[in-house]
């Protein structure tokens, strides 16, 4: 059982992100009534269940994450948050452990929208490894991919967080069981991110070597 301490973030409309007490090192997240539904603001476990038909939105995310690392090589591990599993509060609401990430000076990791550092090519080259070796060869539906979920561990590392969003939110657009849109939806996700940052669209470099900035 975990004891919340802080408030961390509540970017997204699902949940607020808690620091533990007496564990630097994990943070949680818990469902909250940040989305709007119908004029009010109800329990988030109702709207996943009558909107996108998910029965526990944290185990949905959890599993999400499963699937998805069961396919990131080990030396792209570390680009992605660790997750520990779904643990009871104090106040008896469920959370979600996981790592919390720092940044090279101790403090609480910025993700892209917060970030004012210069970031390397490296970084970039990161971010373009995970969508052609991890997400473009096996159609995996992770289209939590924006600024506000990819994290500066440093200028070269980057840590993407969120693992919400995938074809089962998405039930209206039936062509996104096929894994040519899967791989389509997935590449503007990214071209939305180097957008938003500045950088050049990755997506289009004929290979990892041939990326530059500018």
């Amino acid at each position: 059982m975990i004891t919340l301490d802080s408030e961390i973030s509540t970017i997204g409309g699902w949940s607020t992100v808690y620091a533990i007490k007496g564990d630097p090192t994990r943070c949680a997240k818990v469902l909250a009534h940040h989305r709007k539904y119908k004029g009010e603001f109800p329990d988030p476990a109702m709207i996943a269940q009558k909107k996108y038909g998910i029965p526990d939105m944290l185990r949905y995310e959890l599993d999400n994450h499963h699937r998805l690392m069961a396919h990131v090589p080990d030396d792209l591990v570390k680009h992605f948050v660790t997750f520990y599993g779904i643990e009871k509060t104090r106040c008896g609401r469920d959370a979600l452990v996981m790592e919390l990430v720092t940044d090279d000076t101790g403090g609480v990791a910025k993700n892209l929208d917060s970030n004012t550092r210069p970031l390397s090519l490296t970084f970039f080259q990161a971010l373009e490894r995970i969508r052609r070796d991890v997400l473009l060869p096996s159609a995996i539906d992770h289209f939590g991919i924006a600024c506000r979920n990819i994290l500066v561990r440093n200028q070269d590392c980057p840590v993407l967080i969120d693992f919400q969003n995938s074809v089962i939110r998405h039930r209206g657009q039936f062509w996104l069981k096929l894994p040519f849109f899967i791989r389509r939806k997935v590449t503007r996700k990214f071209q939305r991110v180097y957008r938003d940052v500045g950088v050049p669209d990755f997506t289009k470099a004929p290979s990892i070597t041939d990326m530059f900035l500018p």
